[in-house]
């Protein structure tokens, strides 16, 4: 596998809890390829399409937010041949950086998704008044402080603060502290690097009575565990649904039953049979 794989991609910027992860898939699988950030989820998977010598890390399930719908929506409407080939789980930790000291802090800007983690902390330390920006990314937000006053804050990770050369100047504020992300490890060729355990797969029905019944009645027949199941719109007709559904098993001991699954379908895509590294 390390000769073959020649570039690894993360959502970006650096300093993001996506590199935190690109870092360790790397470590766990040995892997001494070049890493490269890319500015959003769709450039990723576009870039992953091309090639068939890189693969790629991209955040897909928040413990706290639930699931990152951009991945799970491209994921579905791109290349079939991209597969989920396996995942790691990154506690989240974040962090109020600045230039500045505590009691200078007037302004705290990060992504959306950071600051509604970090929602109760900042009303208990902060005045009513407080500026809050919301930025692209956590790593984005802390690059910003260059250009700021000493009342500008982030809210980021550790290893993003000594990137940006910032001070940190509280730890693990978030308001639940057991905050972890899933993140998954995407190729378009199968690397065989893990057993697996879960089974990811996308489908939908016809839009009539009972339809989604029928699909669920062969999991229950064949006792089946869906640990995670959501509907995203289609994205083509208005009130049409695709389901996005983890199974926990892997693809080598249920494959005859998917098989009865997608029988049942209008649409059906395997997105992946993978284990945690």
């Amino acid at each position: 596998m390390n000769n073959s794989i020649k570039k690894i991609l993360y959502l970006g910027p650096r300093g993001s809890y996506s590199q935190i992860a690109m870092e360790s898939f790397k470590e766990k699988l040995k892997l001494k390829t070049k890493a490269d950030d890319i500015s959003s989820i769709t450039r990723v998977l576009q870039e992953l399409n091309n090639t068939d010598d890189t693969i790629a890390v991209l955040p897909v399930e928040n413990s706290i937010e639930g699931i990152v719908r951009e991945t799970i929506d491209k994921l579905i409407t791109k290349d079939d041949n991209i597969k989920i080939q396996a995942e790691l789980t990154i506690p989240i930790s974040h962090c109020l950086i600045s230039k500045g000291n505590m009691e200078d802090i007037e302004n705290i800007v990060s992504m959306p998704q950071a600051l509604s983690q970090c929602q109760t902390y900042i009303a208990n330390h902060f005045k009513k008044n407080i500026n809050i920006v919301s930025a692209n990314s956590t790593s984005a937000a802390t690059s910003m402080l260059d250009g700021k006053d000493e009342t500008w804050a982030s809210i980021a990770n550790e290893f993003c603060a000594k990137l940006y050369d910032k001070k940190v100047l509280d730890k693990d504020i978030n308001d639940v502290k057991d905050n972890k992300t899933r993140f998954i490890l995407l190729s378009k060729k199968p690397l065989d690097i893990v057993k697996p355990n879960r089974t990811s797969i996308a489908f939908s029905t016809k839009n009539e009575s009972g339809s989604l019944l029928k699909v669920l009645e062969i999991f229950y027949k064949h006792n089946l565990n869906m640990i995670y199941l959501e509907s995203r719109p289609s994205k083509k007709v208005f009130g049409e649904y695709i389901f996005f559904a983890d199974i926990d098993r892997g693809f080598d001991e249920i494959g005859h039953t998917l098989e009865d699954i997608k029988k049942k379908c209008e649409f059906y895509r395997l997105l992946g049979s993978y284990g945690e590294v």
